[in-house]
């Protein structure tokens, strides 16, 4: 049995050894799970009993001897949706307190936070701390982001500011039209265009209030992200001359036009 997958479904290494062991077996005494899975048999019980805890495992006893037996595998995935909903409501909650917290630890520190990541999750991982920031997103887009990261999850995190309440603005580099702005607009986002040749590098730049996000698409993708306003305060200045600056140009004007 495959206990990476096992453990991905959201169980801990021990829960998952032993409930391979209890597929194998059918039914299995804490002694021999000891033995079995190399464990005490105090953490042998203390496992199998979170197993039936989690609805993976019934408890029965045969003389004056605990035997435990696994139930339907079906069970899993009941559990894998609880997990899922737990996650959520655990990232919810740390949205809604995030700019409290943020505010309190910066009135006393001017010491910036500062991540760096590298690979795929990692690197979504580090976009959905900046949206559990909680504020509007600006950024300059590259098109290097779905090669590198896959539709399905750019498409999540692009969604995701918009599905909380929060603006979206984007610098793309475009070179024909028509722009839906009506998708755009379904989304929260607001384009401000930009010709091809002028920005055709594999980085992207994310600002908020109190955070700045830099993405590098490279041989796989790296992610620098700083928490702090007056760092992000400084790039969305600079966003905000650049925006205006494109806006004027003959370029935007037109594909806005078509």
């Amino acid at each position: 049995m495959d206990l990476k997958s096992l453990i991905a479904t959201g169980l801990t290494k021990p829960q998952a050894e032993a409930y391979a062991l209890l597929i194998e077996l059918g039914e299995v005494k804490p002694a021999i799970a000891a033995t079995r899975l190399k464990i005490t048999r105090t953490n042998a019980y203390k496992v199998l009993d979170k197993l039936v805890e989690l609805g993976l495992a019934s408890k029965g006893e045969e003389g004056k001897t605990l035997a435990y037996s696994a139930t339907n595998p079906i069970a899993l995935a009941s559990l894998t949706a609880q997990f899922r909903a737990e996650a959520t409501a655990r990232e919810e909650a740390v949205s809604h307190v995030m700019q409290d917290l943020l505010e309190k630890y910066q009135s006393h520190s001017d010491k910036p936070a500062i991540s760096v990541v590298t690979g795929r999750k990692a690197v979504a991982t580090a976009y959905r701390k900046q949206i559990n920031l909680n504020e509007d997103i600006r950024f300059i887009h590259t098109d290097s982001d779905l090669p590198m990261m896959g539709f399905d999850t750019m498409h999540d995190l692009r969604m995701a500011p918009g599905s909380r309440g929060n603006k979206r603005q984007a610098i793309m580099s475009i070179d024909k039209g028509p722009i839906n702005y009506g998708a755009h607009q379904r989304g929260n986002l607001e384009v401000t265009v930009a010709k091809k040749q002028d920005y055709d590098a594999p980085v992207e730049w994310s600002v908020t209030e109190s955070s700045l996000l830099i993405v590098l698409y490279a041989t796989e993708p790296h992610a620098i992200l700083i928490v702090d306003k007056v760092v992000a305060g400084a790039f969305l200045q600079i966003w905000n001359l650049l925006k205006a600056l494109l806006e004027q140009q003959p370029h935007h004007q037109s594909l806005k036009a078509a």
